[in-house]
């Protein structure tokens, strides 16, 4: 299933890939009513079919780990040899640290542990996202910015 959201002025274009469709939904509802232009797929390859052919860039990648398929490590690492520049949000229940230790040090990375909640997943979202929109970066809690 593919959800989408036209929207003229936003907060920043977020690309939503996570396989559960109630999480999902959720998601897509909590980030559209923050004044995100969320696009969502439920399927990392999906996903990454949207993202490359995405007429204007996605600003940020929020992706399960899990999924069937293209898991969200596999999805995030192809969006980023395409658009090197996207910020990329991981979410899991599994906390697979190992895999995402390297791509978390590259810079505009990070990874929140489900279950999470939205004021926390938003100031996450906030802060990867602040040097594309010039916003002042604010002191998040377990978040680390490297640029």
């Amino acid at each position: 299933m593919i959800h989408q959201m036209d929207q003229d002025v936003s907060n920043g274009r977020i690309l939503l890939a996570e396989d559960e469709e109630a999480i999902s939904d959720l998601l897509f509802t909590l980030l559209e009513g923050e004044g995100y232009e969320v696009t969502a797929a439920t399927t990392g390859l999906d996903a990454l079919s949207i993202f490359q052919r995405a007429l204007r860039p996605f600003d940020l990648l929020l992706t399960d780990c899990h999924m069937p398929g293209m898991d969200g490590i596999e999805l995030a690492r192809a969006c980023s040899r395409h658009a090197p520049d996207v910020a990329i949000l991981y979410m899991s229940g599994a906390h697979p640290v190992e895999e995402l230790r390297a791509d978390l040090a590259t810079g505009r990375r990070d990874f929140v542990p489900k279950p999470f909640s939205g004021p926390d997943l938003l100031r996450r979202i906030r802060h990867l996202l602040a040097p594309r929109f010039d916003r002042s970066l604010v002191d998040v809690p377990g978040v680390t910015y490297r640029s």
